[in-house]
């Protein structure tokens, strides 16, 4: 169409449905008032017709915007008559009678109503909304400020339950009475809160504590089931806060002698998977007593325990060699500081067996197994054992139903590292004695002499 003589006038107001003036780039209008020539897609509606809406009521203004007709009608005392959008190229009206002295809404038979999309009612004295009052295609509905005390529930239903057309609702500023009656009116408010932006606003008249949100059916409606259904809650209110204090209680008895029970049930076999070993053995001052004859001095202080105490993360371990306080009751040693360590490993060799302490010490640490049901010995066989037969039936049978770490394996330092705890404990033990730049263990008995001598 480009090149021909176009006149823009009010014939024209349909382009502007739909974006059709896209379809139009390029093409030029004569204006027949001026008979200037004006790109097309740059025209405005407003200059396409000079005349305004027809059949606007008294003390109206009426004008198009943007995708509406809007009537401002604030000054209005009734309406018979409106203009029909379809007038200026549009299909949707906004319809503003705020302000005014209104006592019902216009009946949706009234000219142009129907067209009607946005209704602003607020500040008027209207006291119930009807059906035949309401235009049918309405989103927008505020009826804030009026003399409003409940809605019916055709209303409820047709405009806000059964349809999702009106998408915003204002009613704050109203008498809104709550009641067993507004029961219907309490349910849909919250239902769809979301389409009514002043909900949270929605007070109740006669109970000014509450609103249309928080206010309680069951406290409105005080009857002979309520009162049942009251009792019923207070008791079931008094039972639950008795249990949780009694599982407090347990919950503060059991945190008191946590460590008791968890020994209990871990030696009884009950819910072992709760139980963690590290929390059993948080207590105990080293990772690891190792258990040697002194012929094999060499091995345990220049390898076994460098690789041990220089590994990361370090273990701390005990010896009798530098732990143990020199004159001390062996027996009372051993028993101490097989109970203090997380391990217990057996240097096995020839001269192992030959020591009645060594062997000694094995029996202990054997026998601590056994009331804590949990495997605590690591036994390396270190070197060859040539007379067998000094094996004791206990450190025989011992062997012969569990694996020991060999020496010569080629990974013997990998078995041994995820033989021994795998949380460690930090920090240095308080109950480790210092003499000559060499530590020592400290038992009970040990700090209760020392005691009595400073005193």
């Amino acid at each position: 169409m480009t090149g021909n003589p176009v006149e823009c006038d009010c014939k024209l107001t349909w382009i502007y449905r739909e974006n059709y003036r896209s379809l139009f780039n390029g093409l030029q209008c004569v204006q027949r008032s001026t008979k200037l020539k004006t790109d097309f897609t740059q025209l405005k509606r407003n200059e396409l017709c000079a005349w305004e809406p027809i059949m606007c009521p008294s003390k109206c203004n009426c004008y198009a915007q943007s995708e509406f007709l809007y009537i401002n009608c604030k000054g209005a005392q009734h309406i018979e008559q409106l203009p029909r959008p379809e007038q200026v190229g549009l299909n949707s009206s906004v319809l503003d009678i705020s302000d005014n002295n209104f006592i019902v809404l216009p009946l949706n038979t009234t000219f142009g109503y129907s067209n009607v999309s946005q209704l602003n009612a607020s500040y008027n004295k209207i006291t119930n909304i009807s059906l035949t009052q309401l235009p049918t295609n309405l989103t927008v509905l505020d009826l804030r400020n009026n003399r409003l005390k409940s809605l019916n529930n055709e209303f409820l239903r047709i405009y806000l339950n059964d349809s999702r057309k009106l998408q915003f609702l204002y009613l704050s500023e109203n008498l809104w009475f709550c009641d067993c009656s507004t029961q219907q009116l309490l349910y849909t408010i919250r239902t769809h809160r979301t389409r009514i932006p002043d909900a949270d606003s929605l007070l109740c008249y006669n109970h000014q504590s509450f609103t249309l949100l928080t206010a309680n059916l069951t406290e409105l409606c005080p009857t002979p089931v309520n009162v049942k259904y009251y009792e019923n809650v207070n008791v079931t209110v008094i039972s639950v806060a008795l249990t949780i204090i009694i599982f407090l209680c347990i919950i503060a008895l059991f945190y008191k002698y946590k460590l008791e029970v968890k020994v209990w049930l871990y030696s009884h076999n009950i819910l072992r998977f709760w139980i963690h070993e590290c929390e059993l053995d948080k207590h105990k001052r080293f990772d690891a007593f190792i258990s040697y004859a002194h012929q094999d001095a060499d091995f345990v202080n220049h390898t076994l325990l460098p690789q041990l105490e220089q590994c990361e993360p370090p273990f701390r371990v005990c010896t009798h060699e530098r732990n143990w306080l020199a004159g001390a009751y062996i027996p009372e040693q051993i028993i101490e500081s097989v109970e203090q360590s997380r391990r217990t490993i057996i240097v096995l060799s020839q001269h192992f067996l030959e020591s009645d302490w060594a062997r000694m010490e094995f029996r202990t640490a054997h026998q601590c197994s056994l009331n804590e049901g949990r495997a605590r010995i690591i036994m390396i066989k270190y070197g060859e054992i040539s007379d067998s037969e000094l094996l004791d039936r206990e450190l025989k049978a011992y062997l012969d139903m569990n694996t020991y770490l060999d020496w010569q394996d080629d990974r013997f330092w990998d078995k041994l590292r995820y033989a021994m705890p795998h949380k460690l404990g930090g920090g240095k033990n308080s109950d480790m004695l210092e003499v000559n730049g060499r530590m020592y263990f400290m038992g009970q008995v040990e700090i209760n002499r020392l005691r009595d001598e400073s005193v």
